[in-house]
């Protein structure tokens, strides 16, 4: 783990930051601009970490979609040289780069091989220190202390989380076989946590423990639910019952697992403790019942039913008999991930020849389309922030992991894997 030190901001610059917020809120164009120059190192940096921290501060800005980082690099070295001689930040150059913020930082080697990063916002339009941190931690941990200064710098300016050290789930194939892996939400960092040498599906993170993940494994010849602890590397059934146990969601607290069980011949939607215990069964159609999401409020899921002739998204109330049709456009509709935040449900639809992946509002049922026939895009996941969706694409010709925000734009493909990658599940804040 890595450490925070030395926060320093002025009490009097909280309403400047919260106005630009607002501005940014109202209009869409008003993005905060910011300059972030290449972070000096002292001694060598044949890791060339001073680049690598300026360039993972800008994507995290732009990721959060209310900054706009300068790419004018060269430029932004010829003025940090300026500075340099001259002792003083010259606030009119950066101005006319950036007329919202400068973000410096230096990196140093600290005590037992660790790394610090001394960090400074400077506001150019009142030519005073914004805000300031001091992280230190090992070098292993580098990209996780620059990601957290991004986070920290979106709490000081608008009071809401980021989500530049959350990580995401996937599946991609490895070896011929199908296992669960981890990333960083840019996708770096990707790890394998399954060798089941068979086939793993569905993985899904449990909001309330960043540790722990559900998914499906045919590892023991019968498409079985699990979950497992990545930490220390230890897994243990969830659903091992006869039939198909799968598409499992953990409930927002973590307390129960949603989850499409086939012990009666079709598939039905059941539910039942963390540990596996007292199951429940919830749907009684003589349809196919799959892929259950569960309401923020833990109170009502949307699944998968082929009920009226082909697939189309359904909801339920937790305990209460009957459920009622949410889509109707499209005819093939799949994959329901349930917004965090707002009353919106995010699936898969078969509009025309290929899937795309659309929006629907639970109050006014309106529906907006995300992605446009670019390939095929399935499987969305919400982040924990509720304002960007991970999902699938195969526009490259292979399936590959996508980000894009909650209005389909800023797409950008994170994850370039030689096996692919699939069926992502954003992890907690």
């Amino acid at each position: 783990m890595f450490t925070a030190l030395m926060a320093a901001s002025g009490a009097g610059w909280a309403q400047t930051g919260r106005d630009v917020y607002l501005s940014t809120q109202r209009a869409e164009s008003r993005l905060v601009e910011v300059a972030v120059p290449e972070f000096p190192f002292s001694g060598r940096d044949p890791e060339k970490l001073g680049s690598r921290a300026s360039r993972i501060i800008n994507y995290d800005l732009r990721f959060s979609g209310y900054f706009k980082p300068s790419e004018n690099y060269d430029f932004m070295r010829q003025v940090s040289r300026g500075d340099l001689k001259a002792g003083r930040i010259d606030y009119d150059e950066w101005r006319s780069l950036a007329s919202n913020f400068l973000i410096k930082g230096s990196l140093s080697s600290a005590q037992e091989g660790k790394l610090s990063a001394e960090i400074r916002v400077y506001d150019l339009q009142t030519r005073k220190i914004f805000f300031a941190k001091r992280y230190l931690g090992s070098r292993a941990l580098f990209r996780q202390m620059i990601h957290q200064f991004s986070d920290d710098f979106l709490m000081r300016m608008t009071g809401e989380k980021g989500v530049a050290r959350t990580k995401i789930a996937l599946v991609s194939r490895i070896a011929g076989h199908k296992e669960l892996m981890i990333m960083d939400y840019d996708g770096f960092n990707p790890r394998t946590i399954t060798s089941d040498k068979s086939i793993v599906l569905f993985p899904h993170w449990n909001p309330s423990n960043k540790s722990i993940i559900l998914f499906t494994t045919y590892r023991y010849r019968n498409p079985d639910l699990y979950a497992v602890n990545f930490k220390t590397k230890t897994r243990y059934p969830i659903s091992r019952r006869v039939g198909l146990n799968s598409t499992g969601e953990w409930s927002p607290d973590g307390s129960k697992v949603a989850f499409s069980l086939s012990r009666h011949g079709n598939s039905d939607i059941y539910t039942c403790d963390a540990d596996g215990s007292d199951l429940k069964r919830l749907t009684y159609a003589r349809s196919i019942e799959t892929s259950p999401t569960w309401s923020p409020d833990s109170q009502n899921i949307a699944f998968t039913s082929d009920r009226s002739g082909s697939p189309q998204i359904y909801s339920m109330k937790i305990g209460a008999s009957g459920a009622r049709r949410l889509t109707y456009k499209g005819s093939y509709n799949d994959g329901a991930s349930w917004s965090p935040k707002d009353g919106q449900i995010a699936y898969t639809s078969l509009l025309g020849r290929k899937f795309d992946i659309a929006m629907l509002n639970i109050i006014d049922r309106s529906i907006t389309r995300l992605t446009f026939g670019q390939g095929s895009n399935e499987y969305p996941s919400w982040s924990p922030n509720g304002k960007s969706l991970a999902f699938t694409s195969t526009r490259t010709g292979s399936r590959q992991v996508y980000t894009m925000n909650v209005r389909g734009s800023s797409q950008r493909q994170v994850t370039f894997l030689s096996g692919g990658g699939y069926l992502p599940s954003w992890g907690p804040d």
